[in-house]
């Protein structure tokens, strides 16, 4: 996971936003986020959620809070208790330096102050833009700040304003005055009492050749200062002042040297932006085969290679995308983008298209300052980029074709990798690859590289279990394997009838508690359904049989056959039910994978209602 506080507090994980909705919740993961790697005591957490007054139970409400975070932060094979940790004092957080941004500002600001006083100013101006190009606003922009969280945000900013001026010192080296006066005004505006801002704006109009309004910003100045605070300016601008009047020699621009050719800009690095493959992957052939085919489509036509890997959640598409990406990287010399589009998520934390072509833009290289305003000047400066280069473009979690039309490069030599959940109906000349479940065999050899052989060869029949009741899931297998794995001592078979017993108390919810979230990704497929389409498939997946036609849905329904067969392929775009085969004198079968059933007839469970019968000749 990756970590912003420049700006908005946001969670990143690998495919999806997760920063925490709740105020609170936010407020408590910011502050360990910037005490990281330190003990953060009980005392200052309950300090700053309550201030002075905390209530009777506030030491029992912030256990609460660490363990939603646990919760809501837990992904396979990295549970939300490694993650953050209990101390006896307090709490701590355990995440690399490099998973916060602020860690990386700071970098990039000591760099740009260490080359500046060896006398290279532009490249300190490059580095030093770089810093304060990754600021999104104001530090803990969305965060509800207490008394402790207050204190950081301002430290914040004044380690902003700080590489500010060293920005602004290295452009007075490189004489840039000019191209300083408005940048300088704005700041002034902002901060009218900032003695060291109005000296260099003074010094960008003087230099510009406008002594008299850089003589207005120090009356200017003098006057906010003795109205607000009784106070005169310092000695160091009074002395810029009587300097100006003088016209003193000393505040003419210093000459740019010229002896030597300027200094060559490298080119900057072709992006590298995939997440790292997972060792753990198993199978898939016949899919990365096809999908590698499809891709390598360059010159038969004039059209861009696009391709949508669809499939339910937990499925293992944006696993399978990244390995297929980094297997044929070496065609795409030019770069690979990777842009997690949160169309899963809720409304709020989806990516627009705005969104995530500036996250496109800034990974090409182009600097905040220079990223067109609207998404259509930002479409034309990338598809201009991209005409004649060769780069691969995977979007993962993509929500709507909407979404993701406006972000297609414009060569034909790249290519698009998409992965959403829903068919992409609409995106022109995209081909669709469904992604279905692992067989047996490819789900044992999961649990083997999870577990390790001896295990598995001790007990193949469990291990066979182990995969039909996951069903195939890679996601359930991987979780089922991690809890194998912290249960090492214990045979596969007891833990399996451990899990076993909880049938009947809602399994799927009960593994989501242990870490398993994908009641909350399937609940995303079922929210973008509408109302008829989410009571059909409550109603369907009352059949009691594995595989059935769409007579027998058709039956459940109250409706006929061709209206049902409708209904089902609804379900089957929004990777919710799967055709099976297709068998000549039966027709089509379609089937509910366990936990998708599980799902439907919790949810049924938890409003304590069965669907209505109704009609659905509205379909």
């Amino acid at each position: 996971m990756r970590f912003q506080v420049l700006g908005n507090f946001e969670v990143l994980g690998d495919s999806r936003v997760r920063t925490p909705s709740a105020p609170k919740l936010r407020r408590t993961l910011a502050l360990l986020i910037l005490r990281h790697n330190e003990v953060v005591p009980t005392k200052a957490l309950i300090e700053e959620l309550w201030g002075s007054s905390p209530p009777d139970k506030a030491i029992r409400a912030v256990h609460t809070y660490i363990y939603e975070l646990r919760r809501s932060l837990a992904r396979p094979g990295c549970g939300g208790e490694l993650f953050l940790q209990t101390r006896p004092s307090g709490y701590t957080v355990r995440v690399p330096e490099s998973a916060i941004d602020l860690n990386s500002f700071r970098a990039l600001v000591k760099e740009g102050r260490e080359v500046l006083a060896a006398g290279d100013p532009g490249h300190a101006r490059d580095v030093l833009n770089r810093a304060l190009g990754m600021w999104q606003g104001g530090a803990l922009a969305n965060v509800d700040c207490g008394e402790l969280l207050e204190a950081h945000a301002t430290e914040l900013e004044e380690r902003r304003l700080r590489a500010l001026e060293m920005r602004v010192e290295a452009d007075f080296q490189l004489g840039r005055h000019h191209e300083l006066n408005g940048e300088l005004k704005a700041l002034a505006a902002a901060r009218p009492l900032h003695e060291g801002i109005h000296a260099k704006l003074m010094l960008a109009l003087y230099r510009s050749g406008r002594r008299g309004e850089a003589l207005k910003v120090f009356h200017d100045l003098r006057r906010h200062l003795v109205d607000a605070l009784g106070l005169e300016p310092g000695p160091e601008l009074q002395r810029l002042q009587r300097s100006m009047l003088a016209g003193d020699p000393s505040l003419d621009p210093p000459a740019v040297a010229r002896t030597q050719p300027p200094r060559r800009a490298q080119p900057p690095a072709p992006p590298a932006q995939l997440p790292r493959d997972i060792v753990d992957f198993t199978g898939r052939q016949a899919v990365l085969d096809e999908i590698a085919g499809l891709l390598a489509a360059h010159g038969a036509t004039t059209g861009l290679p696009v391709v949508a890997l669809v499939g339910m959640p937990g499925v293992g598409k944006t696993a399978t995308a990244v390995h297929l990406a980094h297997a044929v990287r070496a065609r795409y010399p030019d770069g690979q983008l990777y842009v997690p589009l949160g169309g899963s998520q809720p409304a709020a934390s989806k990516v627009s298209a705005a969104e995530a072509m500036e996250h496109i833009l800034r990974g090409i290289g182009v600097a905040p300052r220079d990223i067109p305003t609207t998404l259509g000047g930002r479409m034309a400066l990338f598809r201009t980029w991209s005409s004649d280069r060769r780069v691969l473009l995977v979007l993962d979690d993509a929500d709507s074709p909407q979404q993701v039309e406006p972000l297609l490069p414009g060569g034909t030599g790249c290519a698009v990798l998409i992965t959403a959940r829903f068919l992409l109906y609409g995106l022109r000349g995209a081909r669709t690859v469904p992604l279905g479940c692992l067989s047996t065999a490819e789900g044992g050899q999961l649990l083997t590289r999870l577990i390790g052989r001896e295990r598995t060869d001790a007990e193949p029949e469990a291990v066979a279990d182990v995969v039909r009741l996951a069903d195939g899931l890679p996601l359930a297998i991987t979780f089922l394997g991690e809890r194998l794995m912290a249960l090492r001592p214990v045979s596969i078979s007891c833990v399996l009838a451990k899990i076993r017993s909880a049938k009947g108390q809602h399994r799927l919810s009960e593994l989501s508690a242990l870490g398993l979230d994908l009641y909350d990704r399937l609940d995303s497929c079922f929210r973008k359904l509408d109302e008829n389409t989410q009571e059909a498939f409550l109603r369907l997946a009352l059949i009691p049989h594995r595989l059935f036609t769409a007579g027998q849905g058709a039956r459940a329904l109250g409706t006929d056959t061709t209206t049902a067969d409708v209904v089902l392929m609804r379900l089957v775009d929004a990777s919710l039910v799967e055709v099976a085969e297709q068998r000549a004198a039966g027709g089509r079968h379609y089937r509910f994978r366990k936990p998708v059933r599980e799902y439907a007839l919790e949810k049924m469970a938890a409003t304590r209602t069965a669907p209505s019968v109704r009609h659905f000749m509205g379909f």
